[in-house]
C-alpha cells in the first residue's frame, strides 16, 4: 500500500523539505540506473532531450530504477527513487503525444525544456492532465490526456481507477502526485516566469538552466559567468515571490550548503558513482532519512 503520497518529491516539498536529485541520466543507461536505485537521491531525472526518444527503452529504464528490497523495507509503493523525464520537445512546442507517451510509461512527472510562455505552459498541463469532472474546484485547466490502463497503473502497482485519481498535476490538484517542472533557460523565459507562476498553477517547480541560459544571453555556454549567476537569482526570487519551488544543478565540488541557504529547494547533482556532493547536501539540510 502507499502511506501518505505516492510520489515522495511532491511530498517533500510539501513538508516544506529540500529534494536532492541526480539528473540527468540518459535514456538505457540500465547500469548507472539501477545503482542509483539503491541511493539516498530523492528523485532522478531520465533523459530524453539529447538522446534518443525511445517509450520501450524508457520502460526499462523505469523498470531498471525499481528496487523491491527497498519496496519490501519501507511497506509501501511510494518509491524511494522517484523517477522523472526530461522530453525533447521545447515547451512552446505543444507536442502533447510526447507527453502522453511518456507518461504513459509511467513517471510520476516531467521536466519541461525552455518553458518560456503562459501559453506553452498550459498546453504541457492540459496533456499531463485526465479529462477533469465538470464542476470540480480544479477543472481548469481541462485535462485531455489519453486513457490508457495498461503500463502506468502497473508500474505504480495500482489500478486504474486508483491512478486516474493519484495521477493529477500538483499543486492545480493538492492531492495529486505529477510533478511537471519547467526549466526557464533563455531571458525570454525569465520576463514570463511571473505570469506562468501566476496564471499556470500546474507547474509545480521551475529548474534555474544556467547552460542555455548563458547562450541565450550571448555568453556561449559560460554558466558560471557572474551575470548568469544574477540571472539564475532572479529566477529563484521570483519562484520564492509565487511560492513555487525552485531548482538549480550544482557541480560535484560545489558549496551546497550556499544553494540550500539561498532558498533553492531542488539541488540537481551530476550523475556520479562517487556520492560526496549528495552526502553533503544532505548533511547540510540534517537530513537521516
Amino acid at each position: 500500500m502507499v502511506t501518505g503520497r505516492h510520489n515522495k518529491v511532491i511530498e517533500l516539498l510539501a513538508q516544506g523539505q529540500t529534494v536532492f536529485s541526480c539528473g540527468t541520466i540518459p535514456n538505457g543507461n540500465y547500469d548507472d540506473i539501477m545503482a542509483l536505485s539503491r541511493s539516498a537521491y530523492d528523485m532522478i531525472v531520465l533523459e530524453t532531450e539529447h538522446v534518443g526518444f525511445d517509450v520501450p527503452t524508457l520502460r526499462h529504464s523505469l523498470l531498471y530504477l525499481l528496487n523491491r528490497q527497498r519496496i519490501a523495507e519501507k511497506g509501501t509503493l511510494q518509491p524511494d527513487v522517484v523517477p522523472l523525464v526530461r522530453i525533447p520537445p521545447y515547451t512552446r512546442e505543444t507536442n502533447g503525444w510526447v507527453i502522453k507517451l511518456t507518461l504513459d510509461a509511467g513517471p510520476y512527472g516531467l521536466v519541461l525544456p525552455h518553458c518560456d510562455s503562459v501559453e506553452g505552459a498550459a498546453a504541457a498541463v492540459r496533456a499531463a492532465r485526465y479529462p477533469q469532472v465538470p464542476g470540480v474546484a480544479d477543472f481548469a485547466p481541462e485535462g485531455e490526456r489519453g486513457w490508457a490502463t495498461s503500463v502506468a497503473p502497473h508500474y505504480w502497482g495500482v489500478s486504474p481507477q486508483e491512478y486516474y485519481d493519484a495521477a493529477d498535476v500538483w499543486p492545480l490538484d493538492p492531492d495529486g502526485n505529477l510533478l511537471l517542472m519547467g526549466i526557464v533557460e533563455n531571458v525570454r523565459g525569465i520576463a514570463n516566469l511571473p505570469d506562468i507562476l501566476r496564471q499556470v498553477k500546474g507547474i509545480g517547480a521551475i529548474w534555474a538552466g544556467s547552460g542555455d541560459l548563458s547562450v541565450s544571453m550571448g555568453l556561449r555556454g559560460n554558466a558560471s559567468h557572474p551575470d548568469v549567476e544574477a540571472a539564475v537569482l532572479k529566477i529563484l526570487a521570483i519562484c520564492k515571490d509565487h511560492g513555487v519551488p525552485c531548482a538549480t544543478a550544482v557541480s560535484p565540488n560545489a558549496d551546497v550548503a550556499t544553494r540550500v541557504e539561498q532558498g533553492f529547494r531542488i539541488i540537481m547533482i551530476p550523475p556520479a558513482r562517487s556520492l560526496d556532493t549528495l552526502t553533503r547536501g544532505r548533511q547540510a539540510v540534517g537530513r537521516t532519512d
